[in-house]
């Protein structure tokens, strides 16, 4: 299993959520930090940030060489240098059943500080190459080329949102944090171009919790490579992300979810 997306030395977001899930679920994990921060961005000051970019060729040639064979490639945020590279490597890693990228950079209506229109065409470049897509709301508009627009839309808006993008990447896609008109919150997804998507709805659950989409994405990954369907792995993916936000106390540090790996390690069993 590799991962590879931004380690924060303080914050359970990215890389410190994902590797301790998938180590938990079973698999060997092989790390590929694409930047090291001294924190996370959100709200504990301005970090201190070391891009690591420059190793990710190299460090993917040598373990070219090596009898890896992993089940699964797991990408979240890359930043501009780093989406380059994975650019280049990714299509040695296609033997992988499963390659899931969380297309992270954007939120609330507006892309991240420092992505622009070219960092969003270089995404949809990259994203045909992976076999999983699990944008939020905004990240989904933009990569259709659509204006943002966070108002709360019906079940079928919700599903051709997931169709769209699934026709036109080629990929299997989940679409998070989608508002319906009921008051709740939606997964839409789609597996294929010719099969009907569908809507998994959640609580909505009060405050604004950094690093929802990370731990998502990595219990996605790690229960697609268990062998579950990507509907079923997209409700374990959100009842882990709302237990989580259920035993946060500070928000800032982003999600308590620690408590719950054993929670999610019985529900894969027992599936």
């Amino acid at each position: 299993m590799i991962i590879s997306e931004d380690l924060s030395g303080v914050g359970q977001v990215s890389l410190g959520v994902a590797l301790p899930v998938l180590a938990t679920l079973g698999f060997n994990c092989a790390v590929l930090p694409t930047a090291y921060l001294s924190t996370h961005t959100g709200g504990l000051g301005q970090p201190v940030v070391t891009s690591l970019a420059a190793q990710i060729a190299p460090t993917s040639a040598h373990w070219q060489t090596l009898p890896l064979q992993p089940q699964g490639v797991l990408l979240g945020y890359l930043g501009k240098t780093a989406l380059a590279a994975w650019q280049q490597v990714l299509p040695d890693w296609q033997a992988a059943p499963v390659q899931l990228l969380d297309p992270a950079m954007a939120d609330g209506g507006k892309l991240y500080s420092g992505f622009d229109d070219a960092y969003v065409a270089a995404m949809r470049a990259l994203i045909p190459q992976a076999s999983v897509i699990t944008p939020n709301l905004t990240e989904a508009q933009l990569l259709l080329g659509q204006q943002p627009d966070l108002a709360p839309r019906s079940d079928e808006n919700a599903t051709d949102l997931a169709a769209a993008l699934t026709t036109r990447f080629g990929v299997q896609t989940l679409v998070t944090g989608i508002p319906l008109l009921d008051g709740s919150l939606a997964v839409a997804g789609c597996t294929d171009a010719a099969a009907p998507a569908w809507v998994n709805r959640n609580q909505r659950l009060p405050g604004h919790y950094f690093g929802t989409g990370d731990l998502f994405a990595a219990v996605v990954c790690g229960a697609l490579m268990r062998g579950q369907t990507l509907q079923h792995a997209a409700i374990l993916g959100a009842n882990f992300v709302a237990r989580a936000i259920q035993k946060t106390d500070d928000p800032r540090l982003g999600l308590n979810f620690a408590t719950g790996l054993p929670w999610l390690s019985r529900e894969l069993e027992e599936l």
